[in-house]
């Protein structure tokens, strides 16, 4: 995968604002035999957007089912992230035949409901056993998508916020470990200012372009101290200044103030904190899942990223690093419209790509984590210690969220203002105010 790290960071602000087949993987292995294929020659329409999981990922997935159905010809229609929200409804509403509709999740999977087919009357076309291979967290989550209590898609893809990638090399060369609190990032930070001035000891999206990011992390730090927040507000109308999350704005100021993160690289942008990671200006990046194939060397050496190694770990503690976890949620849901040509085939088609034998084709970008459960990356994927290590970590971290990244909106944009100007001095306890004032006019729902 040439593009899709970057086109995913205007896919994670979208997202804010509203296998080998012999691999022998827990979700190639366990896939039973094709479905009889169709009588005739078909074409299906699978529409997607960018970096769901791009283009060049879904094209292997494709080809390795029409290789087995030669009958079927799939026709992907790729869509920039921004626009899907807008032009997918159109099409349905005017009756465009779509026969594989990827479903974003949050609001705009119950705003196309009435334009989907319910599941119920496709899950028998799917081979025997496949809902059986969705985890019940992506089950769990895609019952939170519909409003009426139905199911109207299958779980296909994962990620979370907000995560740590580090240059495995350069620690190595510091004989440092990846931090596991923040006292063991601003040791780091000592060491580098020592050994390898010029060097941040790490860097994440921010400024006033991306501040929604800052929202990310904010809210990493806050289910350390109560995994329940997010999902308290989320779903049962909690309150956003909560002490639990006063504490972690404070928290979030100290380490600013120790020096575990530097003030000096705030107001960096998206792109140009991954372009000081990639450079090896920073030692970590913080950023999401969808930037785990920085992992992969085969990606690294496509985008001329010169790390030679590279690592993943949670977000480190405030005090207790058995609390690193984050929030996780479904990014990709596979649909089938009312408009669908070939609904059969469409099922067969879900069911392959989902939870069969196309999940390597397209998983092994890492982008994205499958949903079906047991899956492992192909031979070859990763293949240094702190790689591999690494895409466990960033698998058992989404498997083991502390409540779902099931954003509220433009929201989370308002949320990371307030966030810099905590990091900026602004008194936590009144900043936090500030954003249930806001989360109470409903200016940004």
């Amino acid at each position: 995968m040439s593009v899709p790290r970057r086109t995913f960071a205007a896919l994670a602000a979208v997202c804010v604002l509203s296998f080998a087949t012999a691999c022998g993987t827990g979700a190639g292995s366990s896939s039973s035999a094709p479905e009889a294929a169709p009588t005739g020659p078909i074409t299906l329409n699978l529409w997607t957007w960018t970096g769901a999981p791009g283009s060049d990922a879904m094209k292997r997935a494709i080809d390795a089912y029409t290789k087995l159905h030669p009958n079927v010809t799939i026709k992907n229609t790729e869509i920039a992230a921004s626009d899907f929200k807008a032009k997918v409804p159109l099409a349905l509403n005017g009756g465009q035949e779509i026969d594989v509709l990827a479903v974003q999740p949050n609001l705009f999977a119950d705003q196309i409901k009435n334009q989907l087919r319910p599941l119920s009357s496709w899950e028998n076309d799917m081979p025997a056993g496949t809902m059986a291979k969705f985890s019940p967290l992506t089950m769990a989550q895609d019952k939170k998508l519909y409003s009426d209590g139905q199911l109207y898609s299958v779980p296909f893809a994962l990620s979370g916020s907000a995560v740590g990638y580090y240059n495995a090399a350069l620690l190595k060369e510091l004989g440092v470990q990846p931090p596991k609190t923040f006292a063991d990032m601003a040791a780091l930070a000592k060491v580098l200012k020592e050994k390898k001035p010029g060097v941040a000891v790490a860097v994440m999206p921010s400024g006033s372009t991306d501040s929604w990011f800052q929202d990310e992390f904010a809210l990493t730090l806050a289910g350390q101290n109560d995994p329940n927040f997010f999902n308290n507000v989320r779903y049962n109308n909690g309150k956003w200044n909560t002490p639990a999350y006063v504490q972690a704005l404070t928290s979030l100021q100290k380490i600013y103030a120790d020096g575990g993160l530097d003030k000096n690289v705030v107001d960096v942008g998206y792109s140009d904190a991954e372009t000081m990671f990639d450079s090896g200006k920073a030692a970590i990046l913080f950023n999401g899942t969808w930037d785990s194939d920085l992992l992969s060397p085969a990606y690294r050496t496509a985008n001329k990223i010169g790390l030679s190694d590279v690592g993943a770990m949670p977000v480190p503690a405030v005090s207790d690093p058995s609390t690193r976890s984050l929030r996780s949620f479904l990014d990709v849901t596979m649909g089938i419209p009312k408009s669908a040509k070939y609904p059969k085939e469409a099922a067969d088609f879900i069911a392959f790509v989902s939870a069969g034998d196309g999940v390597n084709q397209w998983a092994s970008n890492l982008g994205e984590i499958p949903a079906v459960q047991g899956w492992t990356a192909p031979d070859g994927t990763v293949s240094s210690d702190a790689e591999k290590s690494g895409l466990k970590t960033i698998q058992d971290l989404i498997a083991n969220p502390h409540s779902d990244r099931n954003n509220l909106s433009a929201f989370s944009t308002q949320v990371g203002k307030h966030v810099l100007d905590v990091i900026n001095g602004a008194d936590p306890a009144k900043a936090a105010q500030a954003m249930q004032d806001d989360l109470d006019s409903g200016k940004y729902n």
